[in-house]
C-alpha cells in the first residue's frame, strides 16, 4: 500500500510547521488511549510546546502516518521532522534524559527525593515482597495530579531510587519531584488494614459546598 501524495503533502507541512509533532488518539487534554497519555504526560513533563493532530479524527492521516514513518502504531513522536518512535520509546527517552538532550534542555535532575518511611509501613511492603522474583522491584508513580501509588514491575536501570526504611523505591524521572516528602503509614482501624500515602505536594482539596436555606441566604445577604 502506498501513500497518497496528498497525504504526504499534508503530513509534510504539519511537521514543517511543528518542530514537535505528536500523532496521538484525542486531544492533550482528553487522551482517548493510554499509551497516547503516557506520550503526552512525558512531553507535559518537560514543559515544551508541541504539536498534535487527533488521527481518531482524521481517518486518512492515521492510516497516512503508520506508512510515512513505517510505523504502524499511534502514538508516534516526531522531533524536527525525526521520527521519535511511540510511548515506550519517549518514556525511556525521558527517564533517561535522551529526549532532553533531542530537545536541546538541560539534563534532568536525577536527586532522588526524599521519603518518610514508617516503621510499620516498611515491614509491611518488605513482607509483600519477599518471594517477588528477581529483577522485579518497587516502583512509586506519581500522577500530574499528586497521587501516588505503589507497583512492583521490572527494573529497568533508568529509574531514580530513593533509599528508605530498608527499602529500595524506584521512580520515574517525572515522579521524583513530585513526591518529595512524602509520608507512607501503615493504618489498621475497623475498615481493615492497609498503606496510607500522604504527600504534601498535593494540592488542598476545595472547600465543601455549604447548602443554605433561603431564609439563611436572605439573611447573610
Amino acid at each position: 500500500m502506498s501513500l497518497a501524495p496528498d497525504t504526504r503533502q499534508r503530513i509534510e507541512h504539519l511537521l514543517e510547521s511543528n518542530r514537535v509533532m505528536l500523532f496521538m488518539k484525542g486531544q492533550p487534554g482528553a487522551p482517548r488511549c493510554g499509551f497516547s497519555a503516557k506520550a503526552v504526560a512525558a512531553l507535559d513533563s518537560l514543559g515544551v510546546a508541541y504539536g498534535h493532530v487527533d488521527v481518531l479524527s482524521d481517518p486518512d492521516i492515521r492510516e497516512g502516518i503508520k506508512l510515512f514513518g513505517s510505523w504502524p502504531t499511534i502514538p508516534q513522536l516526531y522531533i524536527g521532522r525525526e521520527l521519535i518512535g511511540g510511548s515506550d520509546i519517549i518514556e525511556q527517552m525521558l527517564n533517561s534524559g535522551e529526549l532532553h538532550a533531542v530537545l536541546g534542555l538541560p539534563a534532568p535532575d536525577r536527586t532522588p527525593p526524599d521519603l518518610h518511611v514508617t516503621p510499620a509501613a516498611a515491614e509491611a511492603i518488605r513482607a509483600a515482597m519477599a518471594d517477588i522474583e528477581p529483577g522485579i522491584g518497587l516502583h512509586l508513580h506519581v500522577d500530574a495530579r499528586h497521587e501516588a501509588r505503589f507497583e512492583l514491575a521490572p527494573v529497568s536501570g533508568q529509574e531514580i531510587v530513593a533509599e528508605v526504611g530498608g527499602l529500595r523505591v524506584h521512580l520515574d524521572l517525572a515522579s521524583a519531584p513530585r513526591a518529595r516528602g512524602i509520608e507512607i503509614d501503615w493504618i489498621e482501624d475497623v475498615r481493615g488494614a492497609g498503606l496510607v500515602i500522604r504527600n504534601p505536594n498535593a494540592p488542598e482539596p476545595p472547600p465543601p459546598v455549604q447548602s443554605l436555606s433561603v431564609a439563611e441566604l436572605r439573611d447573610r445577604l
